[in-house]
């Protein structure tokens, strides 16, 4: 899989991330103008919402495998740079968007003081439900450089053994996080971090453990001998089946294992190669901004009715403000490089 690849890859799970978000909730699709039902009567735009759940499993799988690779390439990671990187592109859009919503809507912006420095460290995610995956995942990044070695020096043996207990690690912070009211239970934010982090480790590991044993190489020589409407088959078989078994997440590594070798096979045209790969490339502001338009505009977006005109409304402003953020924090991100 090479570094576009990753790239196309990352624009259309942003694409999903969008869509998740948007009709992830039933009793607000079926308000909607929508055409098409799913087999149980459901809208397919929510049916369509477990599909789009394996955004973040694909995301944190090719975060793991780009720097895998990165690695294998140089030996080197810089964990620290990248990480500091991804903060600072996170305090660029806390600075643009937060004195928006104080504007906007002052009666959740900004809060208290207590609130705005643990939103400000990321800490807290009660500004914008989509950050609770920063945190987490700039954790991530600080400890990839040894994860990432240690996985590429081991044996076959000691690797099956650190993905079991990476693996029942993720089910037990499921299990945890889906039966157990946590927030109840422990009420500060931090520890729902600390327990996100823990549970994206074992995604990520899977990224790494697909660059040093070629899993995706492999899978997709396999495939491409087969002809493409047979592939395109298996991919929609595979996605029927994910909209049956729905949006745990314990189907993440499975599907995305399946997922990204029928993607990467299947012929697609030019335009879409180069729309995904331009979106990949403004995947972490899209990320960071997007979901301000419920935090701060509430539900007005879905007064444009049809699901596509939303959904298409929402990628094209929050792409227009990743164009006007990316070239300010370009040369910041070039300094911290070169720290």
């Amino acid at each position: 899989m090479t570094k576009s690849d990753t790239r196309q890859l990352k624009g259309l799970a942003i694409l999903m991330m969008l869509w998740l978000h948007l009709f992830s909730n039933e009793e607000t699709v079926q308000q909607l103008d929508y055409w098409l039902t799913y087999v149980n009567g459901q809208p397919l735009v929510y049916s369509l919402t477990r599909i789009a759940s394996a955004c973040v499993p694909i995301y944190i799988f090719l975060g793991g495998y780009g720097l895998a690779a990165t690695w294998k390439a140089d030996s080197r990671l810089q964990g620290g740079r990248r990480a500091l990187a991804l903060m600072a592109n996170f305090w660029l859009v806390f600075l643009v968007f937060v004195p928006l919503g104080c504007w906007v809507n002052p009666e959740r912006y900004p809060g208290d003081g207590l609130t705005l420095l643990l939103n400000a460290t990321a800490v807290s995610y009660s500004y914008n439900g989509a950050w609770w995956f920063l945190l987490p995942y700039v954790l991530t990044t600080l400890s990839a450089e040894y994860l990432i070695r240690h996985s590429m020096a081991g044996s076959k043996r000691q690797n099956a053994a650190w993905a079991c207990g990476l693996g029942l690690l993720y089910v037990a912070v499921y299990l945890l996080t889906t039966f157990v009211p946590i927030t109840d239970v422990w009420p500060f934010p931090g520890v729902l971090t600390l327990l996100n982090f823990l549970s994206i480790l074992f995604l990520f590991g899977m990224g790494v453990l697909a660059v040093k044993y070629g899993w995706i190489r492999r899978l997709t020589s396999r495939l491409a001998c087969r002809p493409q409407w047979e592939i395109a088959c298996w991919l929609l078989l595979l996605c029927l089946l994910k909209m049956l078994a729905g949006a745990s997440s314990l189907l993440g590594v499975p599907f995305i294992l399946l997922f990204i070798p029928l993607l990467l096979v299947l012929r697609w045209p030019q335009w879409l190669h180069g729309t995904l790969a331009f979106l990949g490339r403004h995947s972490t502001n899209i990320w960071l901004i997007h979901y301000f338009y419920y935090y701060i505009w509430g539900n007005q977006i879905y007064a444009l009715r049809y699901p596509i005109v939303i959904f298409l409304c929402l990628v094209v402003a929050s792409l227009v403000c990743s164009m006007v953020l990316r070239p300010v924090f370009k040369p910041l991100r070039k300094r911290i490089r070169g720290l």
